[in-house]
């Protein structure tokens, strides 16, 4: 399932339920590399993923387990009990491939930029 398939009131949930688990591994240096080269890096994404997606999967099953299950909308138990090699490639490569995903949450793919979307929300007063 992809973010857009989400509709009505689930978004405000999905949206919110994504927070915790994405902000976990944006933090994380080595799993976040999956998302983004290091400054002046000429990699290619397959050379990313081979060297950040081990480290993603061993470190962060949690984070992983609750962001696919939040997206397909059963708890958590109900996913890793489903869960197989075949369902969490499909899974993960749904997401990655996912432009919502990345332009919900752009410090999973970037870092902010001046004039980004989320740099100019800071400023705003609440």
């Amino acid at each position: 399932m992809k973010l857009s398939d989400i509709k009505g009131d689930r978004v405000f949930d999905v949206i919110a339920d994504l927070i915790d688990p994405v902000a976990s591994i944006a933090q994380d240096a080595q799993a976040a590399a999956l998302f983004r080269p290091a400054e002046g890096e000429q990699t290619t994404r397959a050379q990313r993923l081979r060297a950040a997606l081990p480290a993603l999967l061993r470190t962060h099953k949690q984070d992983l387990t609750a962001i696919l299950s939040t997206i397909q909308g059963v708890s958590a138990e109900e996913y890793r009990a489903g869960l197989n090699l075949g369902v969490l490639l499909r899974d993960c490569l749904e997401l990655l491939n996912d432009p919502q995903f990345s332009e919900l949450f752009p410090s999973a793919q970037t870092e902010m930029q001046p004039g980004s979307a989320q740099a100019n929300t800071e400023a705003l007063p609440l």
